[in-house]
């Protein structure tokens, strides 16, 4: 399976601003019940805010999160991943970069969605146990 193919299953890309605060990004992923969001200028994908950033970046250094902008915590080192990308290579580039979150962009760099290794792991184990299911049948 590709990563085309999760991510056509999605509902969508949750998105901040740069410009928004920590809490007001945090308020946006509890919504959307994710740990992570993309943050976007237009639509440039600029980083990424996720629960780490949250806590490592903003709470114990005891900064303001309705006065901290996105900008100053997110993570802006991303690591990608392609729509033709298979899932078990996407699987192994996230935990060899020991991040839990892939932005798939196409060749022009624009994001197509944004994927968790939790998603991956879930239709990793669905193809496991339906190729099971055949073996035993």
């Amino acid at each position: 399976m590709l990563l085309k193919d999760l991510i056509e299953r999605q509902d969508g890309i949750i998105s901040v601003s740069p410009t928004q605060t920590a809490r007001d990004a945090a308020k946006v992923m509890d919504k959307a019940n994710v740990g992570c969001t993309a943050v976007m200028e237009g639509d440039n994908l600029v980083g990424v805010f996720t629960e780490r950033d949250l806590v490592r970046r903003v709470l114990v250094r005891n900064l303001d999160v309705d006065a901290v902008k996105v900008s100053e915590v997110m993570t802006k080192e991303i690591v990608s991943g392609s729509p033709n990308d298979n899932l078990r290579d996407s699987e192994m580039r996230m935990r060899q970069s020991h991040i839990r979150h892939l932005p798939v962009l196409d060749d022009g760099g624009k994001i197509l969605g944004l994927l968790s290794i939790r998603d991956l792991l879930r239709e990793q184990t669905k193809e496991l146990r339906e190729y099971i299911a055949l073996r035993e049948g």
